[in-house]
């Protein structure tokens, strides 16, 4: 269970009546702070869309895939991907705003330090626009870290559970939208966002 929105006061996992924080010791008395027996980290990711259409520099680039004029046969960006157009033929009030953002998702995990031999581990969920050109598409500057699962286990089965707060952002990106102004064209435009 996750802890988020509605279950923020909630001190017992609902199924099964396990505890959320682990039992006070005496320095931790002494500091009145609870602490959760897992952790997860969001870095929230609308504010930062929104900071890619303030930049002068970064804002012009973001429609790049809707101005481009190369008529190849040859698959230089994701824009020339079957999946990619008919994402645009299927879904077209979206298509219609070249400034929406088109996203992939990474999951990746690794062990930290280098220490092979400990059992912990670190999960890490990236996102990426896919409406830059190709020499900045995929580059680590736009590669965003949204969530840090820390721990000692693979989540497997659990990944959805350590989603909800990027679902529930994708999800507003994608119904409603978000005001943005975009510093190149001097507009403010909904901003929305799909998982391709």
């Amino acid at each position: 269970m996750l802890y988020y929105i509605d279950d923020t006061s909630e001190v017992i996992y609902r199924t099964c009546n396990a505890p959320r924080f682990k039992p006070n010791s005496r320095n931790q008395r002494r500091l009145k702070k609870d602490v959760s027996y897992s952790r997860l980290f969001y870095l929230p990711i609308i504010s930062r869309f929104q900071r890619l259409y303030a930049s002068m520099s970064l804002a012009g680039h973001m429609r790049w895939h809707k101005e481009k004029i190369t008529k190849s046969d040859v698959l230089s960006h994701s824009s020339d991907a079957e999946a990619w157009k008919h994402f645009d033929r299927v879904h077209t009030s979206f298509t219609a705003e070249p400034r929406n953002i088109r996203l992939g998702l990474c999951i990746d995990g690794f062990t930290p330090y280098s220490q092979i031999a400990t059992s912990y581990s670190c999960w890490l969920v990236i996102l990426t626009p896919y409406n830059f050109p190709p020499e900045m598409c995929m580059t680590t500057p736009f590669m965003f870290l949204t969530l840090i699962k820390p721990g000692p286990h693979n989540p497997k089965a659990k990944i959805d559970i350590f989603l909800q707060p990027l679902i529930y952002d994708l999800k507003l990106l994608w119904e409603e939208g978000v005001l943005t102004y975009d510093i190149s064209t001097k507009q403010i435009f909904f901003l929305r966002a799909a998982l391709l």
